[in-house]
């Protein structure tokens, strides 16, 4: 068979025809890459979506000041104890002012920090809203005076501080049009001490859980109610589900053992 030999046009033909395959093919990886591009970054958007982590250490350091003086539930502010709204409102200013700077803040004789009031307001509306008005005045609170003083404007904070009975650990939000359910953790300070003599610093599971009712106000939530949580600690959780197991079982028990109260009833009813 007689070869036959390309023309100089068929052999530019197969030159283009090589360059289109070779451009298709990069193309193609092109578009595969591109494809997985756009999947990983709607992947990363759909799950920033759905990470509120953020938000949830916003409310915790947030609500910290609160937590840490027990409030017990309540309906609205109006409803709540002044005096504990008040001593959140003075410990939110201690714990978000730089209290260090000497040339903001002036001591009284022996020492103690003066927290102007205005400082008060400003962080108690981080709280309660800019709509909550608090009544300034000497207060007492878990064995600890807060003297307001009329003429500095400002609260004598006592130099010995308080103790947190609980830190709070958010656990869930639930935001609508009209409010935000934030549900918070009550967990107890780390106590005992671990094999080399150190405190533990180990955090346990909450104790029990409030839900905390944020009501929008113009752009923002804010603080309305505590209210006591359809979340439940483990232990609770575990010990509920423990009693409806065994519930059958003991109902099972006693049906087993009827037969046999029949029978011994028969038995003597025979002797008889």
């Amino acid at each position: 068979m007689a070869y036959k030999r390309q023309t100089k046009e068929e052999k530019e033909r197969m030159r283009r025809r090589r360059r289109r395959q070779l451009l298709g093919g990069v193309l193609c990886v092109l578009i595969v890459f591109g494809v997985a591009s756009v999947i990983s970054a709607v992947g990363r958007v759909v799950g920033s979506l759905f990470d509120d982590s953020e938000e949830r250490a916003a409310y915790e350091k947030l609500l910290a000041p609160l937590v840490m003086l027990d409030p017990v539930p309540f309906d609205s502010l109006e409803t709540a104890d002044q005096n504990l709204l008040l001593q959140a409102a003075i410990w939110e200013a201690i714990y978000n002012e730089d209290i260090s700077d000497e040339t903001k803040y002036e001591r009284d004789e022996s020492g103690a920090l003066i927290m102007p009031a205005v400082d008060v307001d400003k962080n108690g509306a981080l709280l309660f809203g800019p709509n909550y008005v608090l009544e300034h005045h000497t207060f007492d609170a878990d064995g600890m005076q807060f003297v307001y003083d009329e003429e500095r404007r400002g609260y004598i904070i006592p130099i010995t501080g308080t103790t947190s009975a609980y830190t709070p650990k958010v656990t869930k939000i639930k935001t609508t049009v009209k409010e935000k359910r934030v549900t918070v953790g009550y967990v107890a300070p780390p106590t005992g001490f671990t094999l080399d003599g150190a405190l533990s610093t180990e955090q346990s599971e909450p104790a029990f859980y409030y839900d905390y009712i944020f009501t929008r106000q113009g752009d923002g939530y804010y603080l309305t109610a505590i209210t006591t949580s359809e979340t439940k600690p483990k232990e609770a959780a575990s010990s509920s589900s423990a009693a409806q197991d065994t519930a059958p079982l003991e109902q099972e028990n006693q049906t087993q053992l009827q037969p046999d109260s029949i029978a011994a009833a028969a038995s003597s009813s025979d002797a008889a």
